[in-house]
């Protein structure tokens, strides 16, 4: 059985609040009614209702203040709210759409306009619920499609590589890639979409597709991340960009391609157990039509470790600039030497957030040579 809209009436006039709750009635709503602002605040405080319609004037306050108290933090701040009052006075009316109002109704009421005016607002407001619903399944869905594009280490043992990921919302603009493009060739990606909201999301979604078409050993990482910007510049929204750090490992020749796209640098641990930091600076992807990126080529030994990170680990550090939140990291990373990969990265990210977790996604990968 459907169960019936619930309409909160708030009036010291009982007259008015039987009328009122009579024509609802009549038309199928279910009515709760109050004549004081402490009543009301009980019902409040103790029902679920679908619309609330609140005389401007009552013995111990005003609809409005109650309005108020409803929008800013009391239970059902949602719900529509209606006021009732025979001031006609402009200012009155606008009183009452300051204080959270949707719509304003006028003694004597009319029982067809009292009625139009409620269905309206419940009909608006159910249409909102639902896009809400709708937005948070979908939501939901891209985050699930996220989780299952995450590359997993136990499922790439040849890549040698862990990796601590955890989005600040329920779908993250942090991006985690890795490709094996030989049986000693692998490239290794991470990227950063400014912000951290839907929009975000998509353009990482859409990142992912966009690397996983044109990552291959035809090309060098310079030339890929050439190919993604032009793409990406013909869709992005304006304002927003991205930063990437991506590196091809040769473990056979045991060279190291590295580009950087406005992201933080990567950290290097090498064999004498010292980590360095590899200072790059680049074009962000998503700005520019022409982009020059940063580019490093370097010799590697087995046993060396890379480290690539967003830059919520960075900014989060008890020292208060970038480059010391850079250096921070760097020394946090030796001092994980010991551990193996798996035990190292998910240690490196709590060294980092020992002073408390970032408002922003986190992504770090560690890479064994």
């Amino acid at each position: 059985m459907e169960t019936l809209p619930l309409v909160l009436l708030v009036d010291d006039d009982p007259t008015a609040l039987a009328i009122l709750s009579g024509m609802l009635k009549q038309e199928g709503f279910g009515t709760i009614g109050a004549t004081t602002v402490q009543e009301a605040e009980a019902v409040i405080a103790r029902e679920s209702f679908n619309l609330a319609i609140l005389d401007v004037n009552l013995p111990d306050g005003n609809g409005l203040d109650l309005c108020r108290l409803m929008k800013n933090g009391m239970r059902r701040n949602d719900v529509p709210v209606l006021m009732l009052s025979a001031d006609d006075d402009v200012r009155t009316k606008v009183a009452g759409f300051e204080a959270g109002a949707v719509d304003y109704v006028t003694k004597p009421f009319h029982r067809t306009e009292v009625l139009a005016r409620v269905r309206t607002h419940l009909r608006l407001h159910e249409a909102y619920r639902s896009v809400i619903e709708l937005q948070s399944l979908k939501l939901a869905q891209l985050a699930d499609a996220q989780q299952a594009l995450i590359p997993r280490p136990e499922k790439m043992p040849e890549a040698k590589f862990a990796l601590y990921y955890k989005p600040f919302q329920e779908a993250g603009g942090d991006l985690c890639q890795v490709f094996q493009l030989g049986t000693h060739l692998h490239d290794y990606i991470l990227a950063d979409v400014c912000g951290h909201n839907v929009g975000t999301a998509m353009t990482m979604a859409a990142l992912q597709a966009l690397f996983t078409q044109n990552c291959s050993s035809l090309y060098n990482p310079s030339e890929i991340l050439q190919t993604v910007n032009r793409v990406v510049c013909s869709f992005i929204p304006e304002g927003q960009y991205v930063t990437v750090v991506y590196g091809r490992l040769n473990r056979k020749t045991n060279r190291l391609s590295l580009v950087n796209a406005g992201h933080p640098p990567a950290v290097i641990r090498k064999a004498d157990g010292v980590a360095s930091v590899l200072w790059m600076r680049g074009d962000v992807v998503g700005a520019f039509d022409t982009p020059e990126f940063a580019v490093a080529e370097m010799a590697v030994r087995p046993g060396e470790r890379l480290f690539l990170y967003s830059d919520a680990l960075i900014e989060n550090s008890p020292k208060a600039s970038r480059q010391a939140g850079i250096e921070f990291l760097a020394e946090a990373c030796v001092r994980v030497n010991e551990m193996d990969m798996q035990a190292a990265v998910p240690r490196l990210a709590e060294l980092t957030m020992e002073h408390g977790a970032p408002a922003d996604d986190i992504a770090l990968m560690g890479i064994e040579v």
